[in-house]
């Protein structure tokens, strides 16, 4: 059963707020940006509950994550132009995100941060392997860390500076000094 086009929780004053609406870009901490396509009211346990029906953009993967939870599940908004511009001052910082820590354990930490829901950890995560890179072939671990994090942070900056995917790649490449293609 569907449900008007903006879901409402209740605040702690008890006021109902919109969160999201039909149509909203939203990020998940685990699958990066997506669109909320309906909002549904379903039965759960004998009592209604409303559930944000969210498309990730780059894989269609459909979650169904329950309104009130949404937040706690690390559901936030994409971030904006301002804090989109500032990430570039990320790929220029020159001390890394993990060091001096074995690989599977470093591995572990990355995984951490990019399900941080943190574009800043996801871009120091982008960074390191970035410059990695640039010292030696990356393992399959590295290179798959290095896929999610480019496909959940690229996507979610471009839509924030209205760019294209490809020049804001280019973009945290250069501020690494990583040369590009």
């Amino acid at each position: 059963m569907a449900v008007p086009a903006a879901a409402v929780v209740m605040t702690g004053g008890g006021e109902r707020q919109a969160v999201f609406a039909v149509g909203d870009p939203v990020v998940s901490p685990a699958h990066g940006l997506g669109e909320v396509v309906s909002i549904e009211r379903r039965e759960v346990d004998g009592r209604h509950r409303d559930f944000y029906v969210i498309v990730v953009r780059d894989t269609g993967i459909r979650m169904v994550v329950p309104v009130e939870v949404a937040g706690a599940a690390g559901l936030r908004p994409p971030i904006d132009r301002k804090t989109a511009t500032s990430l570039l001052n990320v790929f220029k910082e020159r001390r890394p995100a993990v060091t001096g820590i074995p690989w599977s354990r470093r591995h572990r930490h990355y995984h951490q941060l990019l399900h941080s829901g943190s574009a800043a950890e996801v871009a120091r995560v982008m960074r390191d392997l970035l410059r990695l890179r640039m010292r030696k072939e990356l393992s399959f671990g590295e290179r798959k860390l290095l896929d999610t994090a480019r496909r959940m942070l690229v996507k979610e900056v471009a839509l924030a500076c209205g760019d294209s995917e490809a020049r804001v790649e280019r973009r945290f490449e250069r501020a690494v000094g990583t040369p590009t293609n």
